[in-house]
């Protein structure tokens, strides 16, 4: 198959998208496949990294910006509507696949106007703006969670957030100290987070000995927390960008991040104990909906973003940290309920989208 795979922005959308064209490479190492992503997204960062040939359209968020850059990335997302029917010309896919985010929304219109099989990948249990509008016109619509359905109707298909195998390869972890613990906020890193873990460092002095931090905190404030942790005498390893970040969940006894869908499903797929502070500003909230149903079933700690400080983190790092039984009892139920085969489940969906249109 010749396959596109269309979106990204932030590794939450774009890391899905890697994980399916694995299987699709998997299944047939013949099949060609192209990213099509944003010229400002994670993606032209990540995708050549991968070894996936990447195309960029110069496009702009709409959501949570000023009226005139909205205005200007509406028109920018109307041109990259006929940049994208030149890259379908060119290419000629056989189905294409929105992993969501601003960038999938010119290629997958293309596509739908063009006629061509058409899957979308929705994470979360509110869809994103993009999957909402072209989610009525698509083959399927491969969905995270049972409660997601009902936006797509009889397209839906309940699949999981695929997990690229790496993270699924990941064995259970002997709990001994120094006990590592992983910080991370998403690929831009997270302020409060970052804060939080820096002040939790006073509360922790007397576990120097016992504790290594490995911390992700985005390039704003990379020099800010080297110093924090060096000042006060904590063993870290701390970098704006982590490219290996199965090996650091590999690494780690405990996690701190926020609760995305796809952070949700490789701490459930590597068998993890976290920490979840869900970013308080996301659509819908349903960062909260995520860490809420770990929470539910003993897989994880939830922290909302209003209740974190230094004393609180230091507290419940303690408390985990203290108690290796509870720890492991949280990592079985997180691997307990993961869904390991989604990407099986959804290029499945791929390839009914290409049959059903063919035949």
């Amino acid at each position: 198959m010749k396959v596109i795979i269309a979106g990204g922005g932030t590794g939450g959308h774009l890391f899905p998208g890697i994980a399916v064209a694995r299987e699709i490479q998997r299944r047939d190492p013949q099949s060609k496949i192209l990213f099509v992503g944003a010229e400002q997204g994670i993606e032209t960062r990540i995708v050549p990294r991968e070894g996936f040939e990447l195309r960029t359209l110069p496009l702009g968020g709409i959501k949570g910006v000023g009226a005139a850059r909205q205005a200007r990335n509406l028109v920018g997302m109307m041109s990259g509507v006929f940049k994208a029917q030149s890259i379908l010309r060119r290419f000629k896919p056989d189905v294409v696949i929105g992993v969501g985010g601003y960038a999938s929304f010119p290629i997958l219109g293309a596509a739908t106007l063009g006629g061509y099989p058409t899957v979308i990948m929705e994470q979360n249990a509110i869809p994103g703006l993009a999957n909402r509008v072209l989610g009525k016109w698509v083959d399927f619509a491969a969905v995270t969670d049972e409660r997601t359905q009902g936006y797509f109707g009889t397209r839906a298909v309940v699949t999981g957030n695929p997990v690229r195998p790496e993270f699924k390869s990941i064995q259970p972890k002997q709990h001994v100290p120094p006990y590592t613990i992983l910080i991370f906020g998403g690929s831009q890193g997270a302020q409060s987070i970052n804060r939080a873990a820096i002040d939790a460092l006073d509360d922790l002095s007397d576990w120097k000995d016992r504790l290594r931090f490995v911390h992700q905190t985005g390039e704003r404030q990379l020099e800010d927390v080297q110093r924090a942790y060096s000042s006060k005498g904590f063993v870290a390893d701390v970098r704006a960008f982590f490219s290996n970040f199965h090996e650091q969940y590999a690494a780690a006894d405990l996690i701190i991040a926020r609760s995305g869908a796809t952070t949700v499903a490789e701490i459930k797929a590597a068998g993890r104990a976290a920490i979840l502070v869900p970013f308080p500003f996301a659509t819908d909230d349903h960062q909260t909906k995520n860490a809420r149903a770990m929470a539910d079933e003993n897989a994880a700690i939830l922290i909302s973003n209003s209740d974190l400080n230094g004393k609180r983190l230091a507290g419940t790092i303690r408390e985990l940290m203290g108690d290796v039984n509870r720890l492991t009892e949280i990592e079985s139920n997180a691997r307990r309920i993961a869904i390991l085969d989604a990407e099986t489940r959804i290029a499945n969906l791929i390839e009914a989208a290409v049959e059903r249109r063919s035949g």
